[in-house]
């Protein structure tokens, strides 16, 4: 199983590979190394058994033309008697040396019963070396990958298939629901045009209404990111009316007074479904955290010629911490219930639909919610084929 930190473990595990595979790819390209270093020494080996008896048979020196092979001679001193070599070679106590990329090979030489050095260079052949170090990197690359993807695939399975398990179970669930959930609203509206209302019956309605809200919550939260709610133009004043209509339930049974002013004819473009999420969510949140026999107070007023502000204050507890409150599953206060949905959702919903939303929270003073939304309103050519199918008319 993963640790509360699977990336960590992840992490450690790939690098726990790539030491693993890293050793024996080191002693792989060290001993290419060593050979290509020993085939250039016997290489050298057999020029110098060629060459040699030609090079010192004559007073001076017979160096042969080569392009691959280079030679310097000193004397027993050191002192450079012939320079065929580019490079200069500063410590000169060795028999093989390697200064990337050449190979040198020294070799003692008696001449004419005098001591003298001769000094070889050969470059190496660093191609076998690069293609093998190539291909040992992309090895280990594709098995670390490989490896890491078992790794990763099997850690996860169980919380995959725990995941699965749990949508199913949310998704019987809430068809379960919907149809009992149904019958009783239908039953306590035909209750309440027979009989005068009374604060059972209040009660009642206040809880299924609260039922409804927590369904539909759920309900969006499950399928949000595989449904596509269509947008609509729609009148924000008469809908915000509507809303606080079903919310007046509710406020009464908590004692709550709703204070309403909505500006007329406020146009919007946006998902019905959407709209309402934020309004409940916000209204809801408002009454659940006023204190007993508070206000809430819900205004809709034109901001400027695109816009409009739409602002929930209500006077109770207030917001402890102001950055937890759209975390997910976060509530302010467990006694209250809730799933800690609705916030998230919401502030999901204003980036998804470019609402601008601030918060104002004093501890034991209250809370305000605020959103600007963008006016939709008619183009002018709109408004031009509407006057001209009147005329025509």
């Amino acid at each position: 199983m993963l640790s509360l930190n699977p990336f960590r473990s992840v992490l450690i595990y790939t690098l726990i590979v790539m030491a693993l595979f890293c050793v024996p790819s080191y002693f792989a390209i060290q001993s290419t190394i060593m050979e290509e270093k020993y085939k250039a020494t016997q290489e050298i080996l057999e020029w110098v058994d060629a060459h040699e008896k030609s090079i010192f048979e004559k007073e001076h020196f017979e160096i042969p033309r080569s392009v691959r092979f280079h030679i310097n001679i000193y004397d027993a001193s050191h002192q450079l008697l012939y320079r065929g070599i580019h490079e200069s070679l500063m410590d000169l106590d060795f028999k093989v040396h390697v200064i990337y990329p050449f190979l040198y090979f020294q070799k003692k030489v008696l001449h004419k019963n005098e001591l003298l050095y001769l000094v070889v260079e050969l470059q190496l052949n660093y191609a076998k070396i690069i293609f093998i170090t190539t291909m040992l990197f992309f090895i280990v690359l594709f098995l670390i990958y490989l490896m890491s993807n078992v790794f990763i695939h099997s850690s996860i399975y169980p919380y995959k298939k725990m995941q699965r398990y749990m949508n199913d179970f949310f998704n019987d669930s809430m068809h379960e629901l919907k149809t009992p959930l149904g019958v009783i609203n239908i039953n306590v509206e035909l209750l309440s045009s027979y009989v005068n209302s009374t604060k059972h019956l209040q009660r009642i309605k206040a809880a299924t209404k609260q039922m409804q809200m927590t369904y539909e919550d759920v309900e969006y939260y499950i399928k949000h990111k595989r449904v596509t709610y269509n947008k609509e133009r729609m009148n924000l004043s008469e809908y915000l009316n509507q809303r606080i209509a079903f919310f007046e339930d509710i406020a009464v049974s908590k004692s709550i007074d709703l204070e309403h002013s909505v500006a007329p004819d406020m146009m919007i473009y946006m998902s019905k479904v959407e709209l309402q999420r934020i309004i409940d969510n916000t209204l809801s949140n408002a009454i659940k955290y006023s204190f007993f026999q508070g206000k809430v107070e819900i205004k809709l007023l034109l901001k400027d010629e695109e816009h409009c502000v739409l602002s929930f204050h209500d006077y109770g507890q207030g917001i402890k911490d102001l950055y937890k409150v759209f975390q997910r599953f976060e509530r302010e206060d467990s006694v209250q219930g809730g799933f800690g949905l609705g916030l998230n959702i919401v502030q999901n919903i204003c980036n998804k639909s470019d609402i601008d939303i601030s918060i104002e929270s004093y501890e034991n003073k209250g809370s305000c919610f605020t959103y600007i939304f963008r006016l939709d309103k008619k183009k002018l050519l709109d408004s031009v084929d509407d006057g001209t199918l009147k005329g025509e008319k």
